[in-house]
């Protein structure tokens, strides 16, 4: 007897053939083996995607590919991705990333009917927390927040995406961040179950460019404060300054060298004091954040180099006692 697919794996994709094929070659053998579905939807303007994904599949019989013509762009190929497979749970996961082979059995064992699974990518937050309701669950979804922006650190019941998906255009969808728009929009009108699967179990591949980081003010402060502040049932007004800043205390995105590479680019100027959240977003007081727009950028770079070889030394100094 065929046993279908309790969990599938969704992949949104944009280029990066190479990184496509190299992850689903990695994750191949264990989704094989435990029956996990894998889905690509992919929104390349050429074959190359398609073409290894073909290759892949006759390694991976329990693949599913499509091609977007015309494309759908980021947010709605997101959101397409995620309807597309009628499994009982979807992990949306980016082509950047991989699910860990040595984890996946842990984590199908710990999907218990919860309508979120937050599973850890980057927290230092290691506990099993199988189930929490009412309160706690709000209380989880908005401090791993922060965390949960990532495309590919959920997995969401069939539940939450029939709610989603029968919404259609009614459903709000915040730019760049449609997959907080479906939790938190669930999460604001259902009595939600979530869980906390602290193993580390994904891994990335990065590359030397960031369109995150070349818009970060754009991205981490406008519309990552839009979609902070839309649903106050779960982040309610005297929580919304913490939220929002916590994406930078915990990822360290707004730093002093950020904030210079955001000046050179234009996107850091004395304006940006005056929009909307912008000092909620930051971890750097406000003080630096002015100095770092009055130093000199060849000041900035010599004070950087001088900082880099006392760590260099330091380092030599430890490693030679």
């Amino acid at each position: 007897m065929v046993v279908e697919p309790r969990l599938a794996i969704a992949i949104p994709t944009y280029g990066q053939a190479e990184w496509t094929a190299r992850h689903l070659r990695l994750m191949a053998d264990v989704a094989q083996r435990l029956n996990v579905a894998i889905y690509v939807s992919d929104d390349t303007p050429d074959d190359s995607v398609e073409r290894a994904v073909k290759e892949v599949a006759a390694e991976l019989r329990t693949i599913h590919y499509r091609r977007n013509t015309p494309a759908l762009g980021h947010d709605r190929n997101l959101l397409a991705t995620l309807a597309w497979p009628r499994e009982e749970y979807v992990w949306l996961l980016r082509s950047a990333m991989w699910a860990k082979p040595e984890t996946l059995e842990r984590l199908l064992a710990f999907l218990q009917g919860q309508d979120l699974v937050f599973v850890n990518s980057h927290s230092d937050d290691h506990r099993m927390i199988p189930s929490l309701s009412g309160d706690a669950a709000r209380a989880l979804l908005r401090d791993a927040l922060w965390h949960q922006t990532l495309t590919g650190a959920t997995i969401y019941h069939r539940r939450v995406i029939d709610w989603a998906s029968a919404r259609g255009a009614a459903l709000p969808v915040y730019r760049n961040f449609p997959h907080l728009s479906v939790m938190m929009g669930y999460a604001s009108t259902h009595p939600v179950t979530v869980g906390w699967f602290g193993e580390r179990c994904v891994n990335t591949s990065y590359s030397g460019h960031s369109y995150w980081l070349a818009r970060a003010i754009d991205v981490f402060v406008g519309d990552w404060s839009a979609v902070v502040t839309a649903f106050p049932a779960i982040v309610p007004a005297s929580e919304r300054k913490r939220v929002i800043g916590d994406h930078s205390r915990r990822m360290s995105l707004f730093d002093a060298d950020t904030m210079m590479a955001l000046r050179r680019s234009g996107q850091f100027t004395p304006a940006s004091f005056r929009q909307d959240h912008f000092l909620d977003a930051m971890h750097l007081p406000r003080w630096k954040l002015h100095a770092l727009l009055r130093v000199p950028p060849r000041v900035f770079g010599t004070y950087r180099k001088v900082q880099a070889w006392r760590r260099d030394h330091a380092a030599g100094r430890d490693r030679a006692r």
